[in-house]
């Protein structure tokens, strides 16, 4: 690195939202360590996202690995904390999002394959009318969502509230599952309807 380089990239340290932007990814990354320190066989991607982390709420199996920008979410002090556990050998691609809340957690079995760009919710906003859905916090009649061992999420999935996803399932690319599915069998489509099983 030349010396001009270094010097221009010193005067940058005068703006305020560098120095706020360099703090926060330093806590970031901070806390990613943590994780891995505590995960020593899980590979996190160093643009992992971890939003309201704390020990108890994670758990990763032996081998976990996630993909470049996913989102690993705890919850908010609003609507409660929940837990996202991960199955040894457990494959997150890129961009997933994962969401957790209250009694909302995620668990995810062993040896599954979850594609790009996937989403699982742990818990949606009621939707009385009296009053604005923002204000009302997670509807407690579908909470969580569970994957079996050996599942198999295309990208694009988005898995509901509620949800309980068998061993061995395959969801099409793009599909939104909002009811449970058997063990073994192929479902596809808005929202997700069975289109076969495997053999």
């Amino acid at each position: 690195m030349s010396l001009g380089t270094w010097l221009r990239g010193l005067a940058l340290l005068r703006h305020p939202e560098v120095l706020r932007f360099l703090g926060e990814r330093r806590l970031a990354l901070l806390e990613l360590q943590e994780v891995r320190n505590r995960w020593p066989t899980a590979k996190l991607a160093d643009d992992c996202v971890i939003a309201a982390y704390a020990p108890q709420r994670l758990r990763l199996g032996e081998g976990v690995s996630v993909g470049s920008g996913s989102v690993l979410a705890f919850g908010d002090a609003t609507n409660g904390y929940g837990q996202i556990i991960i199955g040894d050998g457990t494959w997150i691609g890129q961009y997933n999002n994962l969401r957790a809340c209250g009694d909302g957690d995620i668990v995810i079995g062993n040896h599954c394959l979850i594609s790009q760009f996937c989403t699982l919710v742990g818990s949606n906003h009621g939707i009385a009318r009296d009053r604005p859905i923002k204000a009302q916090g997670a509807d407690p009649h579908r909470l969580g969502v569970r994957l079996g061992d050996d599942v198999w999420l295309g990208a694009g999935v988005a898995v509901m509230p509620g949800v309980t996803i068998g061993r061995g399932v395959v969801i099409g690319a793009n599909a939104v599952v909002t009811h449970d599915v058997p063990a073994y069998e192929i479902h596809a489509g808005v929202p997700a309807r069975r289109i076969g099983e495997r053999r």
